[in-house]
């Protein structure tokens, strides 16, 4: 027998036929796909079992989708959906609930107390927000006042806070009624601070409301229709370019202003930017693998070439106007630093970022109450001749030139005009909060709440919108009625019910600011016209599935008719 040895040869990539390669990587794809695809599962169904198994009420949810994929689908309002599962029969009555933010378990607050615990009494442990930006691909995003995170959240508010005291206000309201309704014209100069004007020459001949107003084509006598969106979000820009940039946007004039332009871009939820602004909050883990953007690139970059413009010229001329770029040169100067061990100087996109966080929660917040509220006047007229009576009495006592003190002491039912209007229509569908805890923490215990221990990073919702419409603490919640704010009253609103302007010590840094905003445009404008309905005016309103602040799918349409009040 003859013994023959064979030489086995490996077979190479190169000599393997191209149609066995592909198939053998389709293999081990679909079986990494398929243990992916299992785990996730997996993953999903423990969590979708979470708090029946820790014994607190929840809301039934999709295995994996979770409770809120109808709002990141876009299919409902996320007013109204957080008003659904608040009110749900499964946990009406409970202090908090679960749900389940795709695989993530979250907490709902229900009870004001709870809230008032975790937002004030133990702000410490809940002073993060579960949304975040990346540091590297988006610091605009990361190192805004909105987003950053404890201890840095700490120090920068602390260095902002004095942009925004009383005696800064008392400065800009000049600069706020350059563009209110008491002014004519719009000043030719293009960046009215080059100007040398005094503060009474911008009362003069800056623009504002009426002068738009008056422009309109008359429907009939002198009454002329308006749309109050619109109106209210060029007024609101032209306040933040004037006070913050230190120039003049021409929004009310021109509709295709570059300021209004770039505005409306943060808050035009389309489907792919309503998809973005969702990811913070639903998904922030892959915020930074999908290289998402808090604003707009071009938003960003013409936000950021303003910014740095402007600086160069004042410390170039030595021009100072006490707004919020003076601010922003003093703490660059100072050679003010963000962090503990990493010195982190405030220049270039932290500058931007402190920029773009005012100019987005002040145009939304500001022109947001002010529309509602003109909505409303419209919708009452008692209440409306109520404040306009208010207001004459000012006009009879100070003229058209209203002191700071009077906005600030002088006019309570316009104070409560607007809270009203901030009840009703907060900006927010809810607050959000992360469980922060130090090292080597268990958890947060809600005893005597609850048994419960909150384990570190779960996310905390406070559901504002349907509190405020919670008849236990706002009886007839959907009535417009300002008179829950008057002085004798406030004893009989509790405590963490009202919170339009968030709860605790990351309150928004710019409320007074923005409510001074609205007190200058309702008080101008309302003392020179009355507002009547007029056929376009809705009766009730929808709200947009695809933004993620409020917003009415219907346009806000009054008839003004003018009547001075003297």
């Amino acid at each position: 027998m003859e013994l023959r040895c064979f030489r086995v040869r490996s077979i190479s990539s190169s000599d393997r036929p191209a149609s066995v390669t592909v198939i053998m990587q389709l293999e081990v794809g679909d079986i990494l796909w398929t243990v992916a695809i299992l785990l996730t599962v997996l993953v999903g169904w423990r969590k979708h079992n979470y708090w029946n198994r820790v014994g607190v009420p929840y809301i039934p949810e999709i295995p994996v989708i979770g409770n809120f994929s109808t709002i990141f689908l876009q299919r409902h309002s996320n007013f109204e959906y957080i008003e659904h599962i608040y009110h749900h029969a499964r946990t009406r009555t409970s202090d908090f609930f679960g749900v389940n933010i795709f695989t993530r378990p979250a907490l709902v607050l229900r009870s004001p107390e709870l809230i008032k615990r975790l937002t004030c009494t133990d702000a410490n442990r809940f002073i993060n927000r579960q949304m975040c930006a990346d540091r590297f691909h988006d610091p605009v995003g990361y190192y805004n006042l909105i987003m950053i995170r404890d201890p840095l959240w700490k120090q920068l508010r602390g260095l902002l806070s004095p942009s925004v005291t009383s005696a800064k206000l008392k400065r800009m309201q000049p600069l706020i009624e350059q563009v209110s309704p008491n002014s004519a014209l719009y000043t030719s100069s293009p960046r009215a601070s080059e100007s040398n004007q005094s503060v009474s020459g911008y009362l003069q001949v800056g623009a504002d409301m009426v002068a738009s107003l008056d422009a309109l084509p008359a429907v009939r006598g002198n009454v002329r229709e308006t749309e109050f969106k619109e109106l209210c979000a060029r007024f609101t820009t032209d306040v933040i370019a004037s006070t913050f940039f230190g120039m003049q946007a021409n929004c009310l004039k021109d509709e295709h202003s570059e300021f209004r332009y770039y505005g409306r871009k943060i808050f035009d939820y389309g489907p792919a930017r309503g998809l973005t602004m969702a990811s913070f909050f639903f998904m922030p883990e892959l915020v930074p693998y999908l290289r998402l953007k808090l604003f707009p690139r071009d938003t960003e970059a013409f936000l950021k070439t303003i910014i740095e413009q402007e600086i160069a010229r004042r410390e170039r001329t030595g021009e100072s106007r006490g707004d919020f770029i003076d601010s922003m040169i003093a703490l660059k100067n100072n050679n003010a630093t963000l962090g503990v061990t990493e010195k982190i100087p405030l220049k270039g996109d932290i500058l931007v970022a402190q920029a773009a966080t005012f100019y987005m929660a002040s145009f939304e917040t500001t022109s947001s109450v002010l529309s509602f509220a003109l909505y409303e006047l419209t919708k009452n007229p008692q209440i409306q001749a109520q404040l306009r009576e208010e207001i004459r009495l000012i006009v009879r006592k100070y003229g058209q030139d209203i002191p700071y003190e009077a906005y600030a002491n002088e006019m309570p039912y316009l104070g409560m005009v607007i809270s009203e209007t901030a009840r009703l229509y907060p900006v927010l569908p809810f607050i959000e909060r992360q469980c922060t805890l130090p090292e080597g923490s268990t958890g947060y215990k809600l005893e005597p709440f609850h048994d419960y221990v909150i384990p570190n990073h779960m996310p905390v919702l406070i559901p504002i919108y349907a509190i405020h419409r919670d008849p236990k603490y706002f009886p007839d919640p959907e009535r417009f009625n300002p008179e829950r704010f008057a002085k004798e009253n406030l004893d009989q609103i509790q405590p963490c019910t009202y919170m339009p302007f968030g709860v605790g010590p990351r309150t928004c840094l710019g409320s007074h600011f923005g409510t001074l905003q609205i007190k200058i445009a309702l008080m101008k404008l309302l003392s020179h016209y009355r507002i009547d309905r007029s056929p376009s005016t809705p009766e009730r309103l929808t709200y947009r599935k695809n933004a993620f602040t409020l917003n009415s799918n219907e346009g806000l349409y009054a008839d003004l008719v003018q009547d001075v009040l003297k």
